[in-house]
C-alpha cells in the first residue's frame, strides 16, 4: 500500500521538478533575448554616432573661413593655409585616408594622404583630375549641407582591389562661395576599417556573434573571414547572408527592428540609417 501512495507523490515532484526547470529555461531565454536586443541597440547608437561625427568633420572642413578666402582672392598663401589645415586635421583625426578639395570641374586643389600615419600633402604635379569619377558627379550636384555618402566597399588602386584590405566609405558635401556659386567638392575617404573594428571591441567577452551586412546582405564583418566582402569579387557572388539564412534574411529586410529564434540560434538586428536628413546616396 505504501508504494502505491508513493508513487503519485513521486510523479508529482517530478512534474513540479519539470516545472521549475522549464520555467528557469523560458526566464533565460528572456533574459538573452532582452541582452541582445539591448547589445544590438548599443551598437546601432554607436556605429551612427561615429558616423555622424564624420559629416560634423567633413562640414567643419567644407565651412571654412580659409577656403572662402581662397575663392575671393585665389592668393596661393590661403591655399597653402587650406593645406596645413588638412594635414593638422589628417594628423589629429587619424580617420581618413584621403582628405580634399576638388573644384567644380573635378581638379584636385588640395589632397592630403594619411600615409600610413605619416601624413602628407600631395605635390601639384601628383594632382589628378576626377572629374568623371561617380562620388565627384554624384556630390557636386547636391545642394548646400547635403551629404554624398558612397557605398562601403574596398579600396582599388589601378582597377585592382589594394591589399592589404582597406574598406573605404567616401563622404563628400559641395562647396559654394559668399555669392552662392558652387565651387567645388570636399571629400573625404573615410577608413573603415575603424568601424569594423569599433564593432569588434563592443562584442569583446560576448557569447553572441556580431555581423555587419549591406543592404545586399554581403558581409562586411561575418561570422567567416572567409565570406567577408563577397560583393567585390565575381566569383564570390553568394557570399551572402541570405543565401546561408534565407528566412532570417527575408525577415531582415522587411523590418527594421527584428528579432527570431530557430533551430540557427537566436537573430536579432536593427537596420542602420545614420543621417537619413541630409543623405544622398550613390548611385
Amino acid at each position: 500500500a505504501s508504494l502505491l501512495i508513493s508513487i503519485p507523490i513521486a510523479v508529482i515532484v517530478v512534474l513540479i521538478s519539470g516545472i521549475i526547470y522549464s520555467l528557469q529555461i523560458q526566464n533565460e531565454k528572456t533574459i538573452n533575448k532582452n541582452l541582445q536586443k539591448d547589445f544590438t541597440t548599443l551598437v546601432y547608437k554607436q556605429m551612427a554616432l561615429n558616423l555622424s561625427s564624420i559629416t560634423s568633420d567633413l562640414m567643419i572642413l567644407s565651412e571654412s573661413q580659409t577656403l572662402q578666402n581662397y575663392f575671393s582672392s585665389k592668393e596661393k598663401m590661403y591655399l597653402k593655409q587650406i593645406m596645413k589645415e588638412y594635414l593638422v586635421f589628417s594628423q589629429r583625426k587619424r580617420l581618413y585616408d584621403q582628405i580634399r578639395y576638388l573644384d567644380n570641374q573635378g581638379k584636385e586643389i588640395v589632397r592630403v594622404n594619411f600615409n600610413s600615419g605619416n601624413p602628407d600633402i600631395i605635390d601639384d604635379t601628383q594632382l589628378q583630375n576626377k572629374g568623371k569619377r561617380y562620388y565627384f558627379k554624384d556630390t557636386v550636384k547636391l545642394g548646400k549641407g547635403e551629404i554624398f555618402v558612397s557605398p562601403f566597399d574596398l579600396n582599388i588602386e589601378n582597377g585592382k582591389i589594394e591589399t592589404p584590405l582597406k574598406p573605404m566609405i567616401r563622404f563628400g558635401t559641395p562647396v559654394f562661395d559668399n555669392n552662392g556659386k558652387n565651387r567645388g567638392i570636399v571629400l573625404l575617404n573615410y577608413l573603415g576599417e575603424n568601424l569594423i573594428t569599433n564593432l569588434k571591441q563592443l562584442n569583446e567577452g560576448r557569447i553572441s556573434r556580431v555581423m555587419l551586412l549591406n543592404s545586399d546582405g554581403f558581409w562586411i564583418k561575418g561570422l567567416d573571414k572567409e565570406k567577408e566582402w563577397g560583393f567585390m569579387y565575381d566569383n564570390r557572388k553568394d557570399d551572402r547572408f541570405g543565401v546561408y539564412f534565407p528566412v532570417i534574411w527575408q525577415q531582415i529586410k522587411e523590418n527594421n527592428s527584428f528579432q527570431m529564434e530557430n533551430k540557427e540560434g537566436l537573430f536579432t538586428s536593427m537596420t542602420i540609417y545614420p543621417f537619413k536628413e541630409s543623405l544622398k546616396s550613390s548611385t
